[in-house]
């Protein structure tokens, strides 16, 4: 079936129903969303590496501190471990989106390897 059938609502086939105009507009919409939608990150596993096994508030050893935006200057919502893992769903620059069981924010990504590839 030929789309200038389609649009002309009239069917290649006979005995065959053409497409309405809704369902054609439902089909177009579909596919220019699909096409404009960019790829999604799948999930992502990061484990916490590399920080001080001394902890000191004080000084920002020992943890890795998840922030409330991705900047060095915004609030610490949780603290991270050596070994902890958490589920990375966005990257904005040298920094991940990170969550776990009742927290979630942002992490540099300095401190983390990751199963994202």
């Amino acid at each position: 079936m030929s789309l200038k059938s389609l649009f002309a609502g009239k069917s290649a086939f006979p005995g065959k129903a053409a497409l309405s105009a809704a369902a054609i507009a439902t089909i177009a919409a579909t596919l220019a969303i699909g096409a404009a939608t960019p790829v999604q990150a799948q999930y992502c596993e990061g484990t916490v590496h590399g920080l001080s096994r001394t902890y000191d508030l004080a000084r920002g050893t020992g943890f890795l501190a998840v922030r409330a935006r991705p900047s060095a200057s915004s609030p610490m919502v949780h603290q991270l471990f050596n070994g902890d893992t958490v589920e990375i769903t966005d990257r904005r620059g040298s920094w991940y989106f990170v969550g776990g069981d009742g927290f979630e924010g942002w992490a540099h990504r300095n401190w983390m390897s990751n199963s994202c590839g």
